[in-house]
């Protein structure tokens, strides 16, 4: 350790041993420019660099000339990485082997269990009991052969921190409770015995039944970090067969929201920034597997589909990410939704389908799995042309001239909605030089069917209904009742944005990954969906006036009252309203369902026709408005 100078203070002398470049570039990707390096900025959505770090003016600092952020490198580990004063100041001097003068500082304190000082302290006391049982030949046993028949090895098991949860409701709670008996040895009013509990209940993992025992029992343990390798929560796997649900995760808290992790960033997150490149898995054992193949720059989402922060997170670090998913309709919406996540970000976005529907951990434990693996991977398909492919199936659906016209309506409709307008001037030239070549429509034509379409989004229409008609798309009355429906649920409960929904593959996941806005062709739906989708990602919850406030065109705030109306008198309680959204978000999953059947490509042998039919009957009836038996019932 570097003993400290008299007359220099801890900050200056952290600050003045800190490369501030190199501390950034370990979360953002910086280039030289002239004397400075820039980057995207990390506290802003930033599709251009505007974020700059400046080291050759005396004291070190950054700015983005975007969002006005700036500071130091103590600023920047206290707005990026969320920490406290002391915190940053000790994670500085650990990382510059600076010994701090001051005691004070020596040891987080935090009187708060809810804080993300209490609840790191508790994450991190958890994972060595978790480790340490992991390692116990008798408690855990069952969690070692659960890893070991899934191909993970020591090395592994060390690299990712794996451990188990006994099989036992008291093992960490009795763990704890030595905790606090030390604790006691050494009285300190911030860490109390009861401040211990709490923290370790408000992290998820004691809870109370009268007294508190372990809310993870006889399941393997998944260590979830941060970008600093710090555990922030845990997934668990379950070991026994029965043992539902499959997968735990901590719940989220100040410390952690699943929509914003990805597992396995502390150690990827190297190998992304020199690899230019971010390999999106679905599951901890995919990341695993290919870490242990030496595909260090593989990261997995946490059970939800990607978010706007998980772009955020990424295009920061990488200009390539590569998403892996299954050939099915679930797999199908998994790309739809990265495309809409992607699609204006300043990164290039490929969509890898791997041989024989295999996931990577499955394809890698295979003798030529890694050579299968990679070229999969250098067969992925960029998401601009996945995006064209699949118009180019439904023009060739529909030869009708009025349904072909429609179609690349619908498509121009779906390019304005994904952020067609903010795109580079290159950028955009290749979206549009290639709907004109898919479509044989000239791109002027195409520019000038753009430019209509965004005048008439802009400007409100009289009509029957007092919602403006940006686009002359008609969609049939029984879809636009149907969509409306469902965002009216939306706008009268809109404590029901957390419900879950559980579809006929058994999946159960939040609304936003199985309903886009773009898939709502109803424009006035569309139009109030997009920013209840938002809120609903970023977990913020909303009103009806706020609802209101965010939509300026007074068609859609006619539109919100009517819908508001009509959600509310159709169900008497929270509890009816709930399963109505339910079977609403069912009939919509069911149409996309069929929609995606009946413009695949079929076959003309009679059993493969045959067998197309057979798909489309079980995607269940079109639905025409939704839950009519509800609103009559109420």
């Amino acid at each position: 350790m570097i003993p400290s100078r008299l007359g220099i203070s801890d900050r200056d002398r952290v600050l003045e041993l800190t490369d501030l470049v190199a501390l950034i570039g370990e979360s953002v990707v910086l280039r030289p420019k002239g004397r400075e390096h820039v980057g995207l900025c990390p506290f802003h959505e930033d599709r251009k660099p505007s974020f700059a770090v400046v080291t050759h003016k005396g004291n070190a600092f950054y700015n983005c000339f975007a969002c006005g952020s700036s500071g130091n490198a103590i600023d920047f580990m206290m707005g990026y990485h969320k920490m406290d004063f002391p915190e940053a100041l000790r994670f500085l001097a650990q990382r510059a082997g600076i010994e701090l003068q001051s005691r004070g500082v020596d040891a987080p304190r935090a009187g708060d269990p809810d804080s993300p000082a209490s609840l790191r302290r508790a994450n991190e006391a958890a994972l060595r009991f978790f480790q340490r049982t992991l390692s116990d030949p008798m408690l855990g046993s069952a969690a070692s052969t659960a890893l070991s028949t899934r191909g993970i090895d020591a090395a592994m098991i060390e690299r990712f921190r794996l451990g188990a949860a006994p099989d036992s409701t008291e093992g960490l709670a009795n763990y704890v409770e030595k905790l606090v008996a030390h604790q006691s040895q050494n009285p300190d009013e911030d860490l109390s015995p009861e401040m211990i509990r709490a923290s370790f209940e408000s992290a998820g993992l004691l809870r109370r039944r009268g007294s508190r025992v372990d809310a993870f029992r006889n399941r393997v343990m998944f260590p979830i970090a941060d970008e600093l390798g710090r555990c922030i929560a845990f997934g668990a796997r379950a070991i026994e067969a029965g043992d539902e649900p499959k997968y735990l995760n901590s719940p989220e808290s100040a410390l952690f929201h699943k929509g914003k992790s990805l597992y396995g960033i502390d150690l990827a997150k190297r190998a992304i920034i020199q690899s230019r490149t971010a390999i999106i898995t679905e599951g901890y054992t995919d990341v695993i597997a290919c870490h242990a193949a030496g595909i260090e720059n593989a990261v997995a989402t946490l059970g939800t589909a990607l978010t706007r922060d998980h772009a955020r997170v990424l295009q920061r670090l990488c200009d390539t990410i590569v998403i892996l998913f299954d050939g099915d309709i679930a797999g199908q919406r998994a790309a739809d939704r990265a495309l809409e996540i992607f699609f204006a970000a300043p990164v290039d976005l490929k969509i890898c389908t791997l041989p024989d529907q295999l996931d990577p951990d499955e394809l890698l434990r295979q003798p030529n799995g890694r050579e299968r693996f990679d070229a999969a991977v250098a067969a992925s398909e960029d998401a601009l042309t996945h995006l064209i492919g699949k118009f180019r199936v439904e023009l060739d659906a529909r030869p009708g001239l009025s349904a072909r016209q429609r179609t690349v309506e619908n498509m121009l409709t779906k390019l304005i909605a994904l952020g067609l307008a903010s795109l580079e001037g290159i950028r955009r030239r290749l979206v549009i030089d290639s709907i004109s070549a898919t479509s044989g429509i000239p791109a002027g034509e195409i520019e000038r069917g753009l430019a209509a379409q965004r005048q008439r989004s802009a400007a409100p229409r009289e009509s029957t209904e007092g919602l403006a008609t940006p686009i002359a798309v008609p969609v049939a009355d029984s879809r636009g009742n149907a969509e409306r429906d469902f965002v009216s649920i939306l706008v009268a409960w809109s404590s029901l944005c957390d419900t879950r929904i559980t579809l006929e593959e058994g999946d159960a996941a939040p609304l936003t990954e199985f309903i886009l806005p773009t898939a709502l062709q109803d424009i006035g739906a569309r139009a109030l969906y997009a920013p209840i989708f938002n809120w609903i990602e970023e977990g913020k919850p909303f009103t009806v006036q706020d609802l209101l406030a965010e939509l300026g065109d007074p068609s859609l705030k006619a539109l919100v009252t009517d819908l508001y109306t009509l959600g509310s008198k159709r169900f008497s309680d929270e509890a009816q309203a709930r399963s109505g959204l339910v079977t609403a978000a069912r009939a919509l999953d069911r149409l996309q369902r069929r929609m995606h059947l009946a413009t695949a490509p079929v076959a003309t042998t009679p059993e493969e026709l045959d067998q197309h039919l057979t798909r489309i009957r079980a995607a269940g009836p079109r639905p025409s408005a939704i839950a009519r038996t509800a609103r009559s019932a109420s």
